[in-house]
């Protein structure tokens, strides 16, 4: 596992790919923190199951050993996989008080890996949430490190490299990605507190890699008013957006942005609680609003229902209908159908995206291999069977767009005929949320 793996390389190259194709946009923020032959632990946080680490993988020049969660070892068919992918278990108490022993033996080897100047990663939160929020820390990252340290006398220099992940959307197709990799923590600086105080040190370093990967990425603390900060993020994104010039349009700047917003708001609701108590009861009556009517607060918006807006998106859609039409029956099987199953068996929506990704990872390259000698045996030449498939998979993105324009295009028809049939309901809707976006405003220039 501490070797460079040619396979691996390939693989992680074949991976990357399929990871640009289903994105918009990846954006990678201090890649040059990332020293080159210097034992690593990158510690990213952790939100939405495989892609995390895929996220981490894909965008450095790194092969780190990943360690995981035991269970999924637990099919002897996997173990070889697993072995190839460089991923060592981890046990837990619900795998068993009697397998616990076993995590010495992984920690050892996890050492060995550090002492050949090679790269470990695991998860700080060792879970996953599923949302803007993370979870609390658990010790597997300090321990390894000081163990590797201390049984090199410190001189080891090892690095901890935080990591925060930050994604438009947690299982939508053609989302964005942001990696924001930290200054690296040097270990050895801790050896005088750790050599006094080891249990207390521990703890320090626990709390300071957790610092670090919150301030990498989004942390929405609190847990009963959760889905209230996320639309009070959305309305003053909205609105900063369009009068701060300061925050920009890329995926980075409105990281920084929403990070900013939620700062602030949290910082609030702290100094105001009573203004806070009666604002969340406006914002939960809010959010029942537009769940009945099955759209954002963002699909809310009186010019996307204007009709001279409507009538040039409707032509717009228009000509777009053909594309879109047959994008949709060239990825009926390895992009719909996949997606329709997984969303009606998987309980746990945080693993929509990982299973979305792995059915197209192993359909999509039969369909295009099978196309691309389909082109060959149809024409003789290899050119057109290298052509075929290629222009399959980009052209796939372009369809897709045009079908989030057909989907937000018919949003915005059935929001029109509510509001031409529920005239008071709909002034309602739109004055409150008016009201909340500059309530919110003027609580945080306050």
């Amino acid at each position: 596992m501490k070797k460079w793996s040619l396979g691996y390389a390939f693989l992680k190259q074949i991976v990357r790919l399929a990871l640009w194709l289903s994105h918009r946009s990846i954006t990678v923020i201090g890649l040059s923190k990332i020293p080159k032959n210097k034992p690593l632990i990158f510690a990213p946080n952790h939100q939405n199951a495989l892609m995390d680490p895929l996220a981490v993988l894909c965008t450095n020049h790194t092969q780190p050993v990943w360690l995981a969660r035991a269970d999924i070892f637990k099919l002897p068919i996997t173990r070889p996989i697993l072995r190839f992918l460089k991923i060592l278990p981890v046990y837990r108490i619900r795998d068993g008080k009697e397998n616990l022993g076993e995590n010495e033996r992984i920690f050892e080897r996890a050492i060995d890996i550090l002492e050949h100047n090679k790269e470990l990663a695991l998860f700080q939160e060792a879970g996953h949430s599923g949302k803007r929020q993370m979870l609390a820390p658990k010790k597997a990252i300090p321990r390894i490190a000081f163990l590797a340290e201390e049984k090199n006398n410190f001189r080891l220099n090892l690095l901890i490299i935080p990591v925060g992940i930050y994604y438009s959307h947690y299982w939508h197709f053609n989302r964005e990605l942001l990696v924001n990799y930290g200054e690296p923590i040097k270990v050895s600086e801790y050896e005088e507190e750790f050599r006094l105080d080891p249990q207390k040190t521990t703890l320090k370093l626990r709390n300071e890699i957790t610092s670090r990967i919150e301030a990498l990425t989004i942390n929405i603390r609190s847990k009963t008013h959760y889905d209230n900060y996320e639309l009070m993020r959305e309305l003053l994104a909205t609105k900063l957006g369009d009068t701060n010039s300061h925050y920009g349009s890329g995926v980075e700047a409105r990281f920084y942005r929403d990070q900013q917003i939620i700062k602030m708001l949290e910082e609030k609701e702290l100094e105001q609680a009573g203004e806070f108590q009666t604002l969340h009861k406006q914002l939960d009556h809010f959010r029942e609003s537009l769940k009945k009517l099955n759209i954002s607060s963002e699909q809310l918006d009186r010019e996307r229902i204007a009709m001279w807006y409507l009538v040039t998106q409707s032509l717009i859609g228009l000509a777009l209908t053909p594309l879109v039409l047959m994008g949709y029956l060239l990825h009926l099987i390895p992009f719909f159908l996949p997606r329709y199953f997984i969303q009606k068996k998987i309980k746990n929506p945080e693993f929509f995206s990982t299973f979305q990704f792995v059915a197209g990872l192993l359909i999509y390259p039969l369909v295009a291999i099978a196309l691309g000698l389909v082109a060959y045996w149809y024409t003789g030449y290899a050119a057109w069977g290298v052509l075929v498939p290629a222009a399959y998979l980009l052209l796939g993105k372009p369809a897709f767009a045009g079908l989030k324009y057909l989907q937000e295009l018919m949003t915005n028809c059935r929001v029109y005929r509510f509001t031409q049939r529920n005239k008071d309901e709909a002034i309602r809707l739109f004055n409150q949320k008016s009201e909340l976006s500059k309530k919110l405003s003027t609580l945080l220039n306050s």
